[in-house]
């Protein structure tokens, strides 16, 4: 007779139980998984590798296996692209891992390339034994302002743009560029943006910018004749040629995935590419007020960081200017 104090069935341990169900559920999640963002072409010469490296990482459960097979699947496949051997000591390096975060990650926000790299590294260091994973490198800090692009960047940016060996890269690319350096409009009115949006005022190519701030925006030359030329061709079309899903957080990265771009080349950003039309249109001495409303701020401090990058003026020049003279 079991004593007052048993429950009367035999001791099970449900928690070990459904550990081993977890970690079998993650295991099975690793096998089946698929990812949606890159092209099966790229997928299928990395799967195996790829998920032999996320089995050994061991993840407790479905969600982090797939979490961690997203992560591991676009940093192989772009090592991959790279020309890197599928070898886990030639991959999983903190050489490689550092410039995958820098370039191929420069489409992330900080935080998600923060998170990215310190998953890497945690991985990297699980499945190597003589990749030199040590010391911890200094921790990531986020920018306290977005930096504007030099006019040589600009003009590498541009070149390389052209350069693009088949018309969809060139599309997206140049376009890219030249709503971001032609209008400034916000990263996420990009994807909104179509060639019915295009008008002319007073002789001047515009862009009606719909959404919550909606405004019209005159095209800054020589962008002008870019979007000019995509409106033409292509009417009724998105300017950028490209259509992003809705819950797609690395649309830029999926846009431009198999463009060519060389290594000095400066990552795209369309936060920068913003900051870059901002500091021009100061430099040429826009009304604050003006350059506030097509930029779409009701505030002056959005030009704030700016300023460290405005050009000096010269002394005589800036006494002239004050005694209006």
């Amino acid at each position: 007779m079991p004593p007052a104090s048993s429950s009367g069935t035999p001791p099970v341990n449900r928690h070990a139980d459904d550990v081993v169900d977890a970690a079998e559920s993650a295991r099975e999640a690793v096998r089946r998984y698929v990812p949606s963002a890159l092209q099966p072409g790229d997928w299928e010469h990395v799967a195996e590798f790829t998920r032999s490296v996320a089995l050994d990482i061991h993840p407790a459960d479905r969600r982090r296996a797939i979490e961690a097979m997203r992560t591991l699947s676009q940093f192989v496949v772009w090592a991959h692209r790279q020309g890197i051997p599928l070898d886990r000591e030639a991959i999983f390096t903190p050489d490689v891992v550092e410039r995958y975060i820098a370039v191929g990650c420069s489409h992330l926000a900080h935080a998600s390339r923060a998170t990215r790299r310190s998953d890497l590294r945690r991985f990297s260091t699980a499945v190597t034994r003589r990749a030199p994973w040590a010391p911890l490198p200094p921790r990531m800090r986020a920018d306290y302002a977005v930096v504007p692009y030099t006019h040589a960047e600009v003009d590498r940016l541009l070149e390389v743009a052209h350069q693009q060996r088949t018309p969809t890269q060139r599309r997206r690319l140049t376009s890219t560029l030249a709503l971001g350096l032609g209008t400034g409009i916000y990263p996420r009115e990009t994807w909104r943006v179509t060639t019915d949006h295009l008008v002319l005022q007073q002789g001047h190519l515009c862009l009606e910018v719909p959404g919550d701030t909606p405004r019209t925006v005159p095209i800054t030359p020589p962008h002008d004749a870019t979007l000019d030329q995509i409106r033409r061709d292509d009417p009724g079309s998105t300017i950028l040629g490209f259509v992003a899903r809705e819950w797609d957080r690395s649309r830029l990265w999926h846009m431009i995935e198999k463009a060519e771009i060389p290594a000095d080349c400066p990552p795209i950003k369309m936060s920068r590419l913003r900051a870059t039309w901002m500091l021009d249109h100061l430099e040429h001495r826009v009304h604050l007020n003006a350059l506030a409303k097509l930029a779409g701020v009701t505030s002056w401090k959005a030009f704030g960081h700016l300023m460290g990058f405005l050009q000096p003026i010269d002394d005589a020049d800036l006494v002239a200017e004050i005694a209006r003279r």
